[in-house]
């Protein structure tokens, strides 16, 4: 039986995820997955790509409030409201408005990043459109690079690890869900599947940038060739594919629902 054996959220867009038991989905993906933003001083996203000290900066959730903490550092950032000003930020080639929070949370980030940096957040009202040549119109996605939702499978990354001196934490791969009970990169030729009752699509393999290259516990990026192995047999089309990036059937019918780990995957 194909099942989920993980799941993980990332409120903040680079920063270090949360493991869960349960997510509650909606139409950006799961709720709160990515929905909050570091940008530098000129509106544009900041990620490990240049930032790897970013993975290091732990988040967590309580009573719908979102904390951060680093090392012996913690601050507890103020929900968004109507009051708070709007300044527009681009995420790749996006451009939208998003809402700016408090001026000691971008003090905080900024003494630990080592560079002037502020955390915005997207509201309901943001329409980030994913890109139609995969999806439907009026079909959004959070600040995730591109798609709602990040699928890999534990059989791909125990193949990958068989190949490593040193084998690698999944983290690195910042997924969303983790299957088991499938052979490995057998996700890559998926097409339609279900879990409870919702429908979701493959759209398309996850093009893999430097990022499994850094260190999630320590924001390093390290030596243990994850990349040059990847780049030896998961290389198609010129980039280096891992997991899956997936989209749901109808995004209308997915709020108050919620998937588990142990939850079944029904292939279509």
């Amino acid at each position: 039986m194909i099942k989920i054996k993980e799941l993980y959220l990332y409120p903040v867009k680079s920063l270090a995820g949360i493991k869960l038991e349960k997510a509650e989905l909606s139409e950006f993906g799961l709720l709160n997955d990515r929905r909050w933003l570091i940008i530098d001083n000129k509106g544009l996203f900041m990620s490990q790509r240049t930032t790897p000290k970013m993975a290091t900066i732990k988040t967590s959730l309580k009573d719908g409030n979102l904390l951060l903490s680093h090392q012996d550092k913690e601050i507890k950032v103020p929900k968004a409201t109507s009051k708070n000003k709007f300044m527009q930020v681009t995420v790749w080639k996006d451009s939208l408005n998003a809402q700016m929070l408090s001026g000691e949370v971008d003090d905080w980030l900024s003494e630990i990043l080592d560079q002037r940096c502020h955390l915005v957040y997207m509201p309901k009202s943001a329409e980030r459109q994913i890109d139609m040549d995969f999806a439907k119109h009026n079909q959004y996605v959070s600040f995730a690079d591109a798609f709602p939702i990040l699928l890999v499978s534990q059989a791909s990354i125990d193949d990958v690890n068989q190949k490593l001196e040193t084998p690698v934490n999944i983290n690195r791969f910042r997924p969303n869900i983790v299957v088991d009970g499938i052979d490995a990169f057998a996700e890559d030729s998926w097409k339609d599947f279900s879990i409870n009752q919702i429908d979701y699509h493959m759209a398309k393999p996850c093009s893999r940038c430097i990022m499994p290259s850094i260190n999630q516990a320590n924001g390093i990026q390290d030596n243990v060739k994850l990349l040059s192995v990847l780049n030896k047999y998961r290389k198609f089309d010129k980039k280096i594919k891992f997991g899956v990036n997936i989209l749901y059937k109808d995004s209308s019918k997915v709020n108050n629902q919620y998937i588990t780990v142990g939850d079944a995957i029904n292939l279509k």
